[in-house]
């Protein structure tokens, strides 16, 4: 089975696991990542679904969901799962701190995580998640995403793209994925386009002054670590984004 396949066949799993226990309280439930807009990698892919709920979950039936998609993910060859749940309520109006109920990281090639409070989390990454959940979203079940997901504005989808690039020149250990995010933003802040990575990087390549290193990162993330990519390489050209990204910013 190809990775692109794959991942939708188990963010189909997790949708029956949501069905099941939550029934006519699950509103919709939608791959996002790689899952929404392609080119996944068997190697690096994890199953990115957002779901959405009428209400918030009792305890114990949220407590039966984390065990049992923990369960389900360990019988799969990919990294793991990164679930978000919602509200309907919070999607609908999306605030500048997405107001999550469950933010779930769990699979044998991930550090488990569950967290509850939104607060607690750089939201960045859920204005990322909500902005192209809502353009690209690909349904599991429920309405499409654009009549479930509101609109976000545009600026605060660039302070997310300029803080994404920011935690990954501070944390990210994996170079070829701090290029290749990069790219996407990169395209994104140009065009309000969102691709897939390697979609982005084919975008990025003429533009980008150094081709080499974007072939170099997407060979890594197809599994040929044999050609180490640079970190004062990977740095000047995710600052050159960066950069880019600060002045459609503007002050």
């Amino acid at each position: 089975m190809e990775a692109d396949e794959l991942v939708e066949d188990c963010g189909r799993a997790v949708a029956g696991v949501l069905g099941g226990l939550l029934g006519g309280d699950l509103v919709a439930a939608y791959l996002i990542g790689s899952g929404a807009l392609g080119g996944a990698s068997a190697a690096q892919s994890d199953v990115d679904v957002v779901a959405v709920c009428a209400a918030p979950l009792a305890g114990d039936v949220e407590r039966a969901l984390v065990d049992r998609l923990s369960e389900l993910v360990m019988t799969w060859p990919l990294r793991g799962l990164e679930l978000v749940l919602y509200t309907r309520a919070a999607v609908a109006d999306p605030a500048r701190v997405p107001r999550w109920e469950l933010n779930l990281n769990v699979g044998r090639g991930m550090d488990r995580h569950l967290a509850r409070d939104p607060g607690a989390e750089p939201p960045h990454w859920f204005v990322l998640d909500l902005d192209i959940l809502r353009g690209h979203g690909r349904t599991l079940t429920g309405p499409p995403p654009a009549e479930v997901v509101g609109a976000l504005p545009r600026r605060w989808v660039l302070e997310a793209v300029r803080e994404s690039l920011r935690w990954h020149g501070e944390h990210e250990p994996d170079l070829s994925q701090s290029v290749l995010n990069a790219c996407r933003g990169w395209r994104f802040t140009d065009e309000g386009v969102w691709s897939s990575k390697r979609d982005a990087a084919a975008w990025a390549r003429p533009r980008s002054g150094d081709p080499a290193l974007l072939d170099d990162a997407l060979a890594a993330r197809a599994g040929d670590h044999s050609r180490a990519l640079d970190p004062a390489r990977v740095d000047a050209f995710t600052r050159r984004v960066l950069e880019r990204v600060e002045r459609e910013l503007g002050p």
